[in-house]
């Protein structure tokens, strides 16, 4: 009998594109998708189902209604499945909710780090369920785990690990390097260090770290960030798109998540690019996966200087420092936007704090999408 991998906020955008992959993918497999909207959970799995018939694939899919703000019955839930890798997208107000304002207040409230609320108050219950079961397993966490997995370590309730962010960007740096130096893809691999707010808030035009090898050889040296960086930006990739609806498509984010979660499910222990949340840092590091866990592999830079380089990043997308009892102090500067266009006043965040304050950002979310007529 298969083991599990319970997928969590399968309704979602990203779950929705996940779940398709896995349903492509031909390998023996078992995904329980789990989310509170049972009817749309339900079709995205048997649409899943259709499309890997239609490939000639029959992997073992299936849905269970979930809520995470019970936490009791969450910690049932993972007894009776007992599942060896959970990955969780549940989120209480995606990453691109901010970007449906208009670009003048986009470009002052959309750092993610006041919005922490939206992405720490779900993840926390479910880690709390994961405790209060007792079940063996490994987390992936889906919901901002550049920042949201350090405070949950400072919790005593850490995840293994995260996806996306930083490993999307130095995806796309792998294609830039492989078409300057004119060899294949595959010819490439890289390790990096970077956070979130280096990648997505400065378009890679932020503090990070990477190591280049082509076909075998360290050619880093001929790879200066400030190169990277600029090569990156006239590829296009520098682009910020002001989308007028919720997006759909996220294949990159959900196959990111997607390769991290294979890993530990299938036991490969590869060391993978840039992984985020690992070990209760902040950030991404280049990371061996597997079934024990996650352990981060640091080739040419110290834990010193890539957590610095990590926490500097983390001050782009406004978080000045996380305390150690996991509450999470704002820049000063950030502070002021949010006060200025969304009137929300958060120069602290405590994580006992975190669903009250995730409602009330919510709610002067919709007053803004009312005042500019948008439709979310």
């Amino acid at each position: 009998m298969l083991d599990s991998i319970l997928l969590i906020g399968s309704a979602g955008s990203v779950g929705h594109d996940m779940m398709y992959q896995i349903a492509s993918m031909g390998t023996p497999i078992k995904v329980i998708g789990a989310d509170v909207d049972e009817e749309k959970g339900r079709f995205e799995v048997e649409e899943a189902l259709h499309t890997a018939h239609n490939f000639g694939f029959y992997p073992d899919l299936s849905f269970e209604s979930i809520n995470l703000f019970d936490i009791n019955g969450t910690a049932e839930f993972l007894k009776v499945h007992q599942p060896k890798v959970i990955c969780n997208l549940a989120s209480l107000g995606s990453w691109w909710i901010t970007r449906l304002l208009p670009p003048e207040d986009y470009k002052k409230v959309g750092p993610v780090g006041p919005w922490l609320p939206n992405h720490l108050t779900l993840a926390h219950k479910l880690m709390l369920a994961v405790k209060k079961s007792g079940i063996e397993t490994n987390v992936v966490n889906g919901a901002f785990p550049d920042a949201t997995n350090v405070v949950l370590s400072k919790l005593g309730l850490e995840p293994t690990c995260g996806g996306g962010n930083m490993d999307l960007g130095l995806g796309r740096v792998k294609r830039v390097i492989a078409r300057t130096m004119k060899v294949p893809f595959r010819s490439v691999q890289l390790y990096g260090v970077g956070h979130h707010g280096a990648y997505y808030t400065a378009r890679m035009n932020g503090p990070y770290y990477v190591k280049v090898i082509v076909d075998g050889e360290d050619v880093s040296d001929q790879w200066p960030n400030e190169k990277i960086t600029r090569l990156y930006q006239e590829a296009g990739y520098g682009v910020v798109t002001q989308y007028k609806s919720a997006l759909v498509d996220q294949m990159r984010t959900a196959s990111s998540f997607l390769k991290h979660v294979l890993a530990i499910y299938y036991d490969t222990n590869e060391v993978h690019t840039c992984v985020t949340g690992v070990e209760g840092l902040p950030g991404g590091y280049p990371t061996q996966l597997g079934r024990s866990g996650a352990k981060v592999v640091l080739p040419g830079i110290s834990r010193e200087e890539a957590i610095r380089i990590n926490e500097e990043g983390g001050k782009i997308d406004g978080i000045e420092k996380i305390k150690d009892d996991g509450t999470v102090v704002f820049c000063e500067k950030n502070v002021e936007y949010m006060r200025e266009v969304v009137g929300y006043e958060c120069p602290e965040l405590k994580p006992s704090e975190s669903e009250e304050r995730a409602k009330e950002l919510n709610t002067l979310l919709h007053k803004l999408y009312d005042k500019y007529n948008v439709e979310a």
